[in-house]
């Protein structure tokens, strides 16, 4: 059954390739039964691809870590696919199959099979990126993920060798100490240019920025949370907290150089791009301190930033103008914009508050100094961007479709909901804490206590 929330996506891609036009239409139909089967699926459970139980075949794991980042993906493909206005041109097609590898790489406990999926999705995002002929952006991602999926394989294949297994749980089980600092390195690697960390993160400003709203609100959002989720399982769950120093430098570096530069960018989407990238080192700097608050906070923080995003790259690549005559859209890019910044009331709010908590906790003060002074920056630029998108003097200003003033507007009142009310968020982010957190349950769930 669990794995149906791969075979389903991907056969209707398919099946769907004559008719690829109409694929919009099918695509939130599909969504919804994913999200149906899901919750009908039994939370710590296996299921051995082919009848070979681990570890010596492909097995999908559906823990609290994994179902509640399923969960997560799958509402942000659904949000995505209301918008039948970005996702013409038969790019629906590629959305199936980007959802069928998201959850492929979400449920996968065997590291070759991880790959597979990270490839499939890769080439999903190359297409998807050259959206509004923007080869350049594509083809400059393209090569960095190529090369970047070549360390991942370099990096499963030394797993194999050092432990003479692939499936996560039993790699755990028999880590070798002098492969285990070449397989960490090779992995981030893999794993660093979907994830956003510099110096891997050059292509993204380019791709986010072509234009398409389509581009940024599903690679800055469900491809992002599923990459962070799989360098969570790995680096926590599998290698238990090792070289997690080294990946708490590259998010601090990420988030301060990130923050400077969309504060230099004299176009939104570009600002926006760079504003990512920075909020993923923010969450990777975080998750690195490896203790359950810390933990819980990153992935607290990623949930509000992927809310804030949808709403931010959408209405920047939908209006032109000004807000004057969008005004249910300018407010709810205001409300975004300020749950960034962290300004009370806003989901932001509670997420970084939770950051400086679990940071001060550990007797940490190097990631508080940083993300206080990145957020000083974070204001200046989105407070500015504010100011000239409600004030600027463009007299022909296009009106922005309903549909996505709607699903904004109700993504904003969230934001402001999970300010007030966090538990919701805070539910989830829990129970994906939990599952990365309880290395034993997961081992004994996969391998059945050997």
């Amino acid at each position: 059954m669990t794995a149906l929330l791969i075979a389903i996506p991907l056969l209707t891609a398919f099946l769907f390739v004559p008719f690829k036009e109409k694929a919009k239409f099918i695509l939130p139909i599909i969504v919804l039964i994913n999200i149906v089967l899901l919750f009908n699926l039994s939370i710590n459970s296996v299921e051995a691809m082919g009848g070979w139980k681990a570890p010596f075949g492909i097995v999908l794991v559906l823990d609290s870590a994994s179902f509640y980042t399923l969960l997560v993906v799958n509402i942000i493909f659904l949000i995505i696919s209301l918008i039948p206005q970005i996702t013409e041109n038969g790019f629906s097609i590629l959305l199936l199959i980007l959802l069928a590898s998201t959850n492929g790489l979400i449920l996968t406990g065997d590291i070759f099979n991880s790959f597979v999926f990270l490839e499939i999705t890769a080439a999903a995002a190359y297409i998807i990126a050259s959206l509004k002929k923007n080869y350049y952006g594509a083809y400059k991602y393209l090569i960095v993920g190529s090369i970047a999926g070549g360390f991942y394989l370099l990096g499963a294949i030394y797993s194999y060798v050092g432990t003479g297994s692939l499936n996560f749980a039993d790699i755990s089980l028999n880590l070798n100490s002098s492969f285990l600092p070449f397989v960490s390195l090779m992995l981030f690697i893999g794993l660093a240019v979907e994830t956003k960390i510099l110096p891997l993160a050059g292509w993204v400003p380019d791709v986010y920025a072509s234009g398409s709203p389509l581009t940024p609100a599903i690679l800055g959002t469900g491809v992002t949370f599923t990459m962070m989720y799989l360098l969570g399982r790995i680096f926590i769950t599998i290698f238990n907290g090792y070289f997690l120093d080294v990946l708490y430098i590259f998010g601090l570096l990420t988030l301060i150089l990130a923050e400077i530069a969309a504060f230099r960018q004299e176009k939104l989407l570009k600002a926006l791009a760079f504003s990512s990238i920075a909020q993923a080192g923010l969450v990777l700097s975080t998750i690195s301190l490896n203790t359950y608050d810390a933990i819980k906070a990153g992935y607290f923080h990623l949930l509000n930033d992927a809310t804030a995003k949808i709403i931010l790259f959408v209405i920047a690549a939908t209006v032109v103008g000004n807000f004057m005559k969008n005004k249910t859209a300018g407010i709810s890019f205001s409300i975004a914009s300020f749950s960034l910044i962290g300004f009370p009331i806003f989901a932001g709010f509670r997420s970084k508050l939770l950051i400086l908590q679990s940071s001060f906790e550990k007797g940490d003060y190097l990631l508080p100094t940083v993300l206080l002074f990145s957020t000083i920056i974070e204001a200046a630029y989105l407070l500015k961007w504010n100011v000239h998108l409600w004030h600027n003097e463009i007299e022909e200003t296009s009106q922005i479709p309903w549909n996505i003033v709607l699903i904004t507007l109700i993504l904003a009142l969230l934001i402001i909901f999970i300010g007030i009310f966090p538990d919701l968020y805070l539910k989830v982010s829990e129970n994906i804490t939990d599952g990365l957190m309880n290395y034993k349950a997961y081992v004994t769930t996969v391998l059945g206590g050997m």
